[in-house]
């Protein structure tokens, strides 16, 4: 049997046309599958400055008995959202503090690659923040003693050092901030990660 190219040529652009279609679909399910995994993930967080624990410590629960200790560490009874299998929870503790300003700032949650990436910073009060990003400013050393003749009554000191000023640091009881983010389950590994400021 013999094609001649008048008869080839709809037939390819028919098999084209089809093989695009379906590769058009696959495309677009995919895309709407990603959306909607990305739409579909909710995140909740509760943060205060009081936990009991005051020790840093990042602690994942995916249980309701994890989800309850994770709450017996700030001291409160846990809301009574958590679905074992169908969501995880994350609670970062920063420790104590030296006194109040201090807060924890969930800064992004959402897949990265191969895993489930959870930012966050540790926010202080102003003047610990321009401590923490100015360098110190050079201070005087002492200068060695002048000796003049005429024994002690001539001891001049020609250069008094100086000492750092510390920066002024809250004033008030110690606190232990603390953040839990409740998110959809993810079935890839959770990272948590904290952004220096500088």
């Amino acid at each position: 049997m013999q094609f001649s190219d008048k008869s080839v040529r709809p037939l390819l652009r028919r098999f084209l046309a089809a093989r695009s279609l379906r590769v058009g679909t696959l495309v677009a399910a995919a895309l709407i599958g990603l959306c909607g995994i990305a739409a579909a993930q909710t995140v909740r967080q509760w943060t205060g400055t009081a936990a009991l624990t005051r020790q840093p410590a990042q602690v994942f629960a995916s249980t309701m008995a994890e989800w309850r200790s994770l709450w017996s560490r700030v001291g409160r009874a846990a809301p009574d959202v958590f679905e074992p299998g169908r969501m995880s929870a994350v609670g970062i503790f920063l420790g104590q503090r030296a006194g109040p300003g201090y807060s924890v700032n969930i800064l992004s949650a959402g897949r990265r690659r191969d895993r489930f990436m959870l930012i966050f910073e540790e926010r202080a009060p102003d003047d610990v923040m321009m401590a923490e990003r100015t360098p110190p400013a050079p201070h005087p050393v002492a200068a060695g003693p002048s000796f003049a003749p005429g024994g002690a009554a001539a001891f001049v000191p020609q250069g008094v050092a100086s000492l750092p000023s510390a920066p002024a640091r809250p004033v008030g009881p110690p606190t232990s901030p603390w953040a839990i983010v409740l998110l959809d389950r993810v079935d890839l590994p959770i990272t948590v990660e904290q952004r220096l400021f500088r």
